[in-house]
């Protein structure tokens, strides 16, 4: 019964899909790109799905803010009244940025004020103040095609001088191509790939809302996870909560040792709940749908331990995306559930059609 769950997997299932702020571990980078927004650049957030880039963009707007005395929002770009989020048109799109900026120019009291549905964010210039706009979502715009999704992406980058976007822009293997065209390679427009979170902010990030709750890791349980997880949050969530929803009651207090962590928390567990079955679907998706056929080699290879061919650009990308890291005499994958789903599709445990 849910009313059972122990409170700890509650918070940690939260913060899979909204970060609190005493959890947002990555304040120093946050405030780093912050400055090249306050500085006249637009930033373009990259990252395979669940590594943190919605909670960076929200994080850089408010130190934006913060450094400059300006004000932000934020505009989800997928459709919140369809299932599949995707937009139908670029005219639909624009009129709820239109809408978002109506509403802000009303909370900051700039009544008299409105938007051109062609142009939304041009009425903007009309502000003194240093303006700064978050788009999530931007991979929802491929529904538009690639006339449409230039055609809007174009209008959104397009800014007055006061304003200044972070946008967004999740890697997939069938929109990398036109994401990098039409964002990263623009003038004025500074890219950052979303790096696993630390080992001192993964210990953050687990140990600040346990010992909320009288639980305390071992450092050796956190060690472990973060072989498991590879540092990326959504693994590092989907775990704890899977390891807190098995504790002996919902009122238990104590360590989390490793024995422990090994015994609640396994591949035959997984596959047996609803958190480790998403788990695993994650991973699928990301190897077969965000990552190019030429990254996917080099995770094949390098997950069956064998010798093969791979491009310099697929490795470059897959250590800036954390999911590779080099080591002495070679390379290796960064995460025991990833590397295990990876080899389980080589071996054909794990039946898969790419489409």
């Amino acid at each position: 019964m849910a009313s059972e769950q122990h409170p700890l997997a509650e918070r940690y299932l939260d913060a899979l899909y909204e970060l609190p702020d005493d959890l947002r571990a990555r304040k120093e980078l946050d405030d780093e790109l912050a400055a090249h927004m306050t500085g006249g650049h637009h930033i373009c957030i990259r990252g395979f799905k669940h590594i943190g880039k919605t909670t960076m963009m929200k994080g850089i707007l408010q130190r934006a803010c913060e450094r400059s005395g300006g004000a932000a929002f934020v505009l989800d770009l997928s459709d919140p009244d369809r299932d599949d989020g995707l937009p139908q048109s670029v005219d639909a799109v624009l009129g709820r940025l239109t809408t978002k900026v109506n509403e802000f120019l009303q909370r900051v009291g700039a009544k008299e004020l409105k938007a051109d549905p062609k142009k939304p964010l041009e009425v903007l210039g009309e502000l003194a103040a240093p303006l700064f706009v978050g788009f999530d979502e931007a991979i929802a715009l491929t529904a538009l095609g690639p006339e449409g999704m230039t055609s809007l992406l174009d209008t959104l980058l397009t800014t007055p001088r006061n304003v200044k976007v972070a946008m967004v822009c999740a890697r997939h293997r069938d929109v990398d191509a036109l994401f990098e065209t039409l964002v990263v390679a623009r003038g004025g427009v500074a890219t950052v790939v979303v790096p696993p979170v630390s080992d001192d902010e993964l210990v953050q990030l687990v140990q600040t809302p346990a010992q909320v709750l009288g639980i305390t890791f071992e450092n050796e349980a956190l060690g472990a996870l973060a072989e498991i997880s590879g540092n990326r949050p959504w693994e590092l969530f989907s775990l704890c909560a899977l390891l807190a929803s098995r504790f002996p009651s919902k009122d238990w207090k104590g360590t989390v040792t490793p024995a422990m962590l090994d015994e609640l928390v396994n591949l035959d567990v997984l596959g047996e709940t609803e958190e480790g079955r998403a788990l695993l679907d994650h991973h699928l998706r990301t190897l077969l749908t965000e990552m190019s056929a030429e990254e996917r080699t080099v995770m094949e290879l390098l997950s069956a331990g064998k010798e093969g061919e791979a491009t310099e650009d697929a490795l470059t990308r897959l250590q800036e995306g954390g999911y590779v890291v080099a080591e002495e005499g070679g390379y290796a994958i960064n995460g025991a559930l990833i590397e295990f789903v990876s080899r389980a599709v080589v071996e054909g445990v794990i039946k898969v059609s790419v489409e």
